[in-house]
């Protein structure tokens, strides 16, 4: 969650004053909350000016958006309008977050009373989905990525040479990432700000 220095009363006021188009209120929540979002947005891109590109595009909705709908706890707001953000930037560039992120991302917001029922029901579908796998190619895939194996170990293990195995292994991730990839799609339109 998106912390820092507490949000007060005086954030109230700033918003209000926001909303009513000061500028000077705008600075300061700026001034107050940048570095916040910059550091929120590098941790989940690894790069510094990209999170500050996304912080700009923050502060830009804040500005519109606090016009038309009053913004009322501004540190969870930010922390969602980044998120947001973060992952529009990865749709755009086609780079999506992986499965372990994805549930990390869940028990981080675990504080809204829907985020055990969603991870639940993403584990459920993740099973489903490895379950719908070609035999062999669920064989494979639970033995490399749950039980930890390389694919000389499973290789050897089933008989087969490494090549077959990380065939399996492609043709597995292929269909879970293209699921994966419209899953977080839905999740990312169906966020709202």
């Amino acid at each position: 969650m998106l912390t820092g220095k507490s949000h007060t009363a005086h954030d109230g006021l700033l918003l209000i004053q926001l909303g009513e188009g000061s500028s000077h209120a705008f600075d300061v929540l700026y001034e107050k909350y940048w570095h916040n979002v910059v550091d929120e947005a590098y941790k989940r891109l690894g790069d510094k000016d990209q999170a500050k590109d996304i912080a700009q595009e923050v502060f830009t909705v804040m500005w519109t958006r606090n016009k038309e709908v009053p913004i009322e706890n501004l540190p969870a707001w930010l922390y969602t309008v980044t998120k947001n953000q973060v992952y529009k930037l990865l749709q755009k560039q086609q780079r999506y977050v992986s499965v372990p992120d994805l549930l990390s991302e869940l028990v981080s917001c675990s504080d809204r009373t829907d985020a055990a029922i969603i991870e639940k029901e993403l584990i459920r579908a993740y099973n489903a989905l490895v379950d719908s796998l070609p035999d062999q190619q669920r064989i494979i895939f639970k033995m490399r990525y749950h039980d930890e194996l390389s694919p000389d170990q499973i290789a050897s293990t089933l008989s087969l040479s490494p090549k077959t195995v990380r065939n399996h292994l492609g043709r597995a991730l292929l269909k879970l990432k293209t699921t994966f990839m419209l899953l977080q799609l839905f999740i990312i339109l169906t966020d709202k700000y």
